[in-house]
Formats: C-alpha cells, structure tokens, sequence
C-alpha cells in the first residue's frame, strides 16, 4: 500500500483485507494430497500473490519492484529465492489450473509442468466450442501469452465474487479468450 499508490494514471491501485482474502482464496484450492513439499506450496503461494497484485500493476518498472518485494519475502522468511525457484525458466511464474486432470469429478489445483498439454487442451476445447450450434466461430491462435491469459481469466471466474478489468485495443483478444475460459467453466456467456 506504501510502494503503489494510487495517481492518476494508476486509479485502480487501491489495496484491502479483500486482496488478502483472495490470496488465501487461491491457496484453499490446493488439496493436500497433493502438494507435500515447502517448494510446491511456496510456489502457489507466489502465484496467487501474483495474480492477485502484480497483474493489476500496468508498469514494467512497479512489476519488477514487485517480484523484487516477494522475492525479498521469500528469501526472509522461507530462505529462498523465488526467482529460482518459482519462475518457469527464470522468465515466467508458474500457472497453476484446475482443468487439465481428465477426470471431471476430480479438480485438482496444480502447477502446469508440460506447457504443450495445456496447449493441446485449450486448442481441443477451442475446437469444441466451435462445433456449437448457435456461436460464432472464433479462429484465433492460441499462443503463449494467451494461453497465460485463458488460465488467469479462468482462474478469475472460478473464484468466489471474481472479477476482473480486461485492457487492451480493439482485436486483442479479450473477448474470444474470456469466451474460451468461460467455455472451459462450463459458463454461459450471452
């Protein structure tokens, strides 16, 4: 609340209890069959911290102020860093999701280790949601960063009282990726 204030350009940089809330809200996703080391949890613990403040930071420069701020955490309190150890590659978080176990019965919250499943299932439930009758093709790529984005707008719906301000131009995608993540939710969007 000190290092990010709100300024004009930065309106929605306000922070409450309700943020904390929402990073335990994440963390109650995990079942404990499945995570037993301190690593595992440390890292779901940066991803919801993740999605719930440094995705509403719109500078590069608050962004890596942030990972610097967590990664100073993580080194105080646990002896870790979390750049080593929580960053795919040094380069990305870790995603975590819900969707990929095959069994519908079963939802397990875990960390997205092969990239190309996710790839391959999110392509798979584009080519479903195209087969509906009554919806309008979408014919997008889903590379990278979308991908990121579907699992992070995903993440948002399945939440309890979620919400989120999609920003980008005309064409970006907003819209098609918000119908894919709410498709993959069982979600109508109308």
């Amino acid at each position: 609340m000190q290092d990010f204030l709100p300024t004009p350009k930065k309106t929605h940089y306000i922070y409450n209890m309700r943020d904390i809330s929402k990073v335990f809200q994440g963390l109650f996703l995990a079942d404990k069959n499945y995570y037993e080391s301190k690593e595992q949890l440390i890292k779901l613990w940066g991803h919801e911290v993740l999605r719930v403040f440094h995705d509403r930071l719109i500078s590069f420069e608050d962004r890596d102020k942030f990972i610097k701020m967590v990664n100073d955490q993580c080194e105080a309190q646990w002896q870790m860093n979390y750049t080593e150890h929580c960053m795919t590659g040094g380069e990305r978080d870790a995603i975590f999701v819900d969707f990929l176990v095959e069994d519908e019965e079963l939802k397990v919250y875990e960390e997205v280790e092969n990239f190309l499943n996710m790839r391959e299932f999110l392509n798979n439930s584009l080519a479903e949601y195209n087969k509906q009758k009554k919806v309008q093709v979408m014919d997008i790529v889903l590379f990278t960063d979308a991908i990121i984005h579907v699992s992070r707008i995903y993440r948002v719906l399945n939440m309890k009282r979620g919400h989120a301000l999609l920003v980008g131009v005309g064409g970006s995608g907003r819209h098609s990726l918000t119908r894919l993540s709410s498709f993959i939710s069982n979600m109508n969007v109308d």
